[in-house]
């Protein structure tokens, strides 16, 4: 199957039955191993946010610095995966869920 990882196009093998078009798969080394929802891969969006965020902190950066760098990364992805939200709308809402 050939998969479109934020704009690069990408022939994998597929690892698991029932992928369909325009489902979000997760690949580890060239092979799709399973489905995610997108509500998960917002979830796990979020969650790298922060990872990058503390990793940026811990380089030397200031906390409003590292933030704005991460938020700016994973807007950049969100929108090359065909996303809407910004990172700033899916991270208050998974806070706000908790």
């Amino acid at each position: 199957a050939t998969v479109d990882l934020g704009g690069v196009r990408r022939d994998v093998l597929v690892g698991f039955e029932g992928s369909s078009p325009g489902q979000l798969v997760m690949i580890h080394a060239g092979i799709a191993i399973g489905s995610i929802t997108p509500e998960d891969f917002l979830a796990n969006v979020a969650v790298y946010r922060d990872l990058i965020e503390e990793e940026l902190i811990s380089s030397g950066l200031d906390e409003k610095s590292a933030r704005n760098k991460a938020n700016e990364e994973m807007n950049t992805l969100l929108q090359s995966f065909g996303f809407d939200k910004s990172i700033e709308e899916i991270h208050s809402a998974s806070k706000n869920s908790d």
